[in-house]
């Protein structure tokens, strides 16, 4: 007789078991080989390594394709498909006939197209966009615009015909996760409600209480709190799932939290609390409201579910707490999957997956195996109703170590399945074969199971250098139990053919670019230390960048003054540019001469022929006068208790920030700081801020000072002076930073936010507006019903400003009906819901003289940065210039716009004032004054409308001076007409050849010129006339090459037209 041990018994089985999933491998397609480098991946091949591996977060089918997003330094151009380091692609997708195509990538230098940094989820909305989302910052569109200040979340319309395809959602001011920083893990579309739901880890909405949940309504374009949403230690919202079996829509959540269902941020061990127990899953229906798992908290349950019906899993990935990764909805039959362990009621263990007892209000174990080792990831359903399931369980977590498959010790390596009508748990074939510490992702497509993650062999035991090669599945693995691949193998090509997933653009982004004048281009290099600037060119840079702080005609000539290193050993602070006489300074200093002032002027204006320069000038006594027919510079003097004054008094220090005049009596107000002492002052502080010339010379300073709310941050500046002539006497405005006015010590009677107007009975001033509600605190409620007095904008609660620290006031103009428009430093916010009625404004605001109220005075609730300049351009329209670069619905405007103030309406010039690339990092701080029809400009800029990046339009560039005339066309390239030209063939391969090429074209005036551009980027003459002859060598790695062309009339030479000629590679 003989006897089998135990030991040889259990050997036994497992050997049945593993020749019996080695039997079933042939459902395994092995079609992912190990490609042989990164530009060698074509649709017969796996990932590549890459220069890091791939790190995928989703994987989805989509039209035919398997859709892969996280983040993977491929090595591979998206573009050509050539080596590059340095490169991510973050969404990329396969097909069986043309390989692996590019969605979404970008370089650390070159840019590249879509987010610029992880993407965890995407999906595709009814109409065709697509939606991704993640933990990025920036949106980049090959040939368009970079977004800067995205907030996790982007959509993607093929239809959009200009460059700008990719676009964040929502407005500038509330996009994604409506917040600074954070992170989101999922969204998923409910097309019942036309609504996107959005979850992760972020603040959420202010003042809504929607912290890792919200949803963004398509129908209203706003944002929505999903209120109370749920609580716990450092919640996670990373799967939702929208159930359209009823209507409304059931939204499910899952991931980390604790409690939630309640109308509270408490958890239910707070009495009050309206929460209850809920760990890893949650459901919300309009009409039934929130449902957690369990129902209801009863007295003897409360201990256990105080530790939670599920609980961390200490061996896990996520060993933190209980995290629920995704979720299947079954019939009633509701699986999650994730990193957690049972809790205290269960009786058993359960560990990864779980299946909800609606009976016992419990979660138990469906396997019968003590669920597995490690995490689940996903799990999904196929179309022969078995549920498939992807993690790290069975994996490597060391060289000779392995995680447990199921916890009976049944096998089970990274892909297992359930069969409902068997009740049967297996593993898919003899698995696959992890790295260490692997992360597995799934897709169902049919009968088709797409694995993707941390693999490179089918057969746990394939691993090292001794594995099986046949057995190869680089990344990717695919599962079908009705198709044996042994027998019918998949015959993909061993090329990759897909080409980038963007189109390009058919048409511009903008329109009105024809109105920017053409005639201030970057001037010629310097020859030796000679400047080539001329009346003919915009300005160079110097020893560094001009930095204009105003900019005003006089006759024929232009005058700025600001900060500007035009030489190496000089500086200008007031200069001049005449088309005939070219750029000149009148104050500079070079080699310890000096004429002028020499400091940093705040601005300048035109006064009876005299132009006035104000600033930080001490020598001068913040203030000095030039006059253009002697060419000389004056002190500003006046009388004060009969001694004669200069400027604003004071021997050194002290600055005048802005000036202006009563045009009614000549009278001139001047706000800054004045070394002048007010009669009868108890304290040295009591010195006026403002003072006041009259027409006869006479200084009078004006009641008592400013101060800081918080003297501990004693920020104050008196910035602006507006002067109301429609009221009589005139009303005077100044408007800056502070808090107080009034004598010291100061009282809250005299508190007045940032800006004051002139009482004329009280001989002081007195601050402007009811107030605005927000910000006030428990103690100011009774003290201030009608809110806080004057204009309490906060930047610090939105930070995208010049400064977050303090609110400014920049400038201030009004209009006939007394009415006053402020802009600058400025966010008014509210935290009332609906998010999409808060009247809010940002940048700019109206004061409404007759409600003695603050308000919004644009349909886009503001600007994104500063607004520095307003100048009337008829009783009803303001231009508007500054360090802005959109406005609310995130437009780009680089820097100017004008504004309806009956309608609200913002309208861009053209594509505005930008710098030479898509990259418009720094703010253009843009000045601006008007002439008539010719509206002019100075900033930190070199292109007006249309920049370098631009594919299909002739840059024009406008070196740090533009002009804008929408009554004239002034593109010298209007009438130009170029003849397509026929594609050339090229050789293919790594081959070259020479081709001879005729390009021409047409104008109705003017002069012909055709350029080529050198790998410099320097423009090299090719000929003049209506065509040119070009021998010119093609590569076979060319798609395209690219000539210019432009027209010369009237001594201005337009931008260089791009002339594409498409190059033809043999297949």
């Amino acid at each position: 007789m003989i006897r089998i041990s135990k030991t040889t018994l259990v050997v036994l089985v497992a050997m049945c078991l593993a020749i019996g999933a080695m039997a079933q491998d042939e459902h395994w397609s092995r079609q992912f080989k190990k490609p042989a480098q990164s530009t060698k991946m074509s649709a017969a091949t796996g990932l590549s390594d890459g220069t890091t591996k791939p790190t995928i977060e989703n994987t989805k089918w989509h039209d035919g394709k398997l859709w892969m997003c996280g983040a993977w330094e491929t090595g591979v151009d998206a573009e050509t498909g050539g080596m590059l380091r340095n490169q991510y692609w973050y969404l990329w997708n396969y097909s069986e006939t043309d390989g692996y195509q590019p969605v979404c990538w970008f370089h650390n230098t070159k840019g590249g197209m879509g987010p610029d940094g992880r993407i965890n989820d995407f999906l595709w909305l009814p109409d065709g966009r697509l939606v991704v989302a993640g933990e990025f910052t920036r949106l980049d569109n090959m040939y368009g615009n970079m977004y800067h200040r995205v907030n996790a979340l982007a959509i993607y319309d093929p239809a959009e015909p200009s460059a700008d395809k990719w676009k964040p959602l929502g407005t500038f001011f509330y996009n994604g996760t409506v917040s600074d920083g954070g992170s989101i893990y999922c969204i998923a579309y409910d097309p019942q409600g036309n609504d996107l739901y959005i979850g992760g880890t972020f603040g959420g909405i202010r003042g809504g209480d929607s912290p890792f949940i919200h949803y963004y309504d398509f129908d209203t374009e706003s944002f929505v709190p999903m209120t109370p949403a749920v609580g716990g230690q450092k919640p996670a919202i990373r799967v939702i799932q929208v159930d359209t079996r009823t209507n409304p829509s059931t939204i499910w959540l899952g991931g980390k939290f604790h409690w939630g269902g309640g109308g509270d941020r408490n958890g239910p061990m707070i009495s009050t609390s309206t929460n209850r127990w809920t760990t890893g899953l949650i459901k919300y229906q309009a009409e039934s409201g929130w449902t957690t798992f369990p129902e209801k908290t009863t007295e003897e349950r409360f201990k256990h579910l105080q530790n939670g019906p599920l609980q961390r899993a200490a061996d896990f990935m996520f060993f933190d707490s209980v995290n629920v990764h995704d979720l299947l909805l079954d019939g009633d039959d509701i699986w999650i999957v994730g990193s957690f362990s049972e809790g205290e009621e269960t009786g058993q263990t359960l560990r990864g997956i779980a299946k909800w007892d609606a009976k016992q209000q419990m979660w138990i174990d469906p396997t019968g195996k003590g669920g597995v080792g490690r995490e689940i990831w996903d799990i999904e359903k196929a179309d022969n109703g078995k549920i498939y399931f992807a993690g790290a369980f069975g994996g490597r977590n060391g060289v000779d170590k392995t995680f447990d498959g199921f916890k009976d010790g049944t096998e089970a390596h990274c892909a297992i399945s359930y069969d409902p009508a068997t009740n049967t748990w297996a593993q898919l074939g003899s698995g696959l074969s992890s790295h260490v510490f692997p992360e597995v992702r799934m897709c169902v497509n049919g009968n088709d199971v797409y694995y993707v993650g941390d693999f490179h062999y089918i057969g746990h035991a394939n691993f090292g250098p001794k594995a099986d090669k046949s057995m190869e599945s680089w990344f990717i693995a695919r599962w079908n139990e009705t198709r044996d691949f042994v027998a019918d193998p998949v015959k993909a090509p061993d090329t990759n053919t897909a080409k980038p997933f963007y189109s390009h653009e058919t048409g511009p982004r903008f329109e009105g670019n024809e109105h920017w004048s053409r005639a201030f281009p970057r001037p010629p290099r310097a020859v030796g230390s000679k400047t080539q600037m001329s009346g003919k060119t915009g300005a160079d840079d110097g020893k560094g960048t001009p930095d204009p702080s105003s900019i005003t005609k006089h006759g024929d000539t232009l005058y700025f003054t600001g900060s500007w290193q035009a030489n190496i050993n000089g500086r200008w602070y007031v200069w001049t540019w005449n088309a005939e006489k070219g750029w000149n300074p009148i104050a500079w200093e070079e080699r310890g001469k000096e004429v002028g002032p020499c400091s940093i002027p705040e601005g300048g204006e035109w006064r009876d022929g005299k132009f006035y320069v104000y600033g930080a000038i001490s020598k001068w006594g913040g203030i000095a006068v030039y006059d253009p027919v002697a060419n000389s510079w004056s002190k500003f003097t006046s009388t004060f208790n009969g001694q004669e004054v200069i400027g604003h008094g004071l021997e050194s220090g002290g600055v005048i920030n802005d000036i202006e005049w009563d045009e009614r009596n000549g009278d001139m107000y001047l706000v800054g700081s004045c070394g002048l002492k007010r009669e009868g002052a108890t304290y040295p502080s009591d010195v006026a801020p403002v003072f006041k010339v009259d027409a006869e010379g006479n200084l009078h300073l004006m009641g008592t000072g400013f101060y800081p709310e918080i003297p501990g941050k004693p920020v104050v500046v008196a910035n602006r002076v507006c002067v109301d002539e429609t009221t009589e006497p005139s009303t005077i405005y100044v408007g800056g930073t502070f808090g107080y006015h009034g004598p010291t010590p100061t009282k809250q009677a005299h508190l007045a936010y940032n800006i004051v107007k002139w009482d004329y009975e009280g001989g002081d001033w007195k601050a402007v507006g009811k107030g605005v509600l927000r910000g006030r605190s428990e103690l100011d409620v009774d003290k201030f019903p009608e809110g806080l007095p004057g204009l309490p904008a906060k930047p610090g609660d939105y930070p995208y400003m010049l400064r977050t620290d303090f609110p400014r006031i920049q400038c201030m103009v009004h209009d006939t009906k007394g009415n006053l428009y402020i802009g600058g430093t400025l966010a008014v916010l509210h935290d009332s819901l609906p998010v999409k009625d808060r009247a809010e404004t940002y940048a700019i605001v109206r004061y409404n003289k007759t409600s003695n109220e603050f308000e919004p005075c644009t349909n886009t609730k503001g600007f994104s940065r500063d607004v520095l300049n307003m100048t009337w351009l008829s009783e009803t329209e303001l231009l508007l210039s500054g360090a802005f670069e959109y406005d609310g619905n995130f437009r780009s405007l680089n820097g100017v716009a004008t504004l309806d103030t009956t309608t609200g309406e913002v309208k861009g010039l053209g594509g505005g004032l930008m710098r030479d690339n898509r990259s418009q990092v720094i703010a253009p701080m843009v000045v601006h004054c008007v002439d008539g029809d010719n509206w002019y400009f100075a900033g930190l800029f070199d292109h007006a409308g249309i920049n370098g990046n631009d594919r299909l339009l002739a840059p024009v560039q406008s070196n740090y001076l533009a002009m804008y005339n929408r009554t004239q066309n002034l593109d010298p390239n209007r009438g130009l007409k170029v003849e397509p030209v026929d594609a050339i063939e090229g050789p293919g391969g790594f081959s070259s050849k020479q081709v001879k090429l005729t390009l021409t074209a047409s104008t109705d005036a003017g002069t012909l010129t055709w350029y080529e551009r050198r790998s410099n980027g320097d423009f090299a003459k090719k000929g003049e006339g209506e065509s040119v002859n070009i021998d010119l060598r093609v590569k076979g790695t060319d798609t395209e090459v690219v000539y210019y062309v432009t027209v010369t009339r009237d001594g201005v030479e337009g931008g260089k037209q791009p002339v594409r000629v498409e190059v033809k590679q043999p297949e």
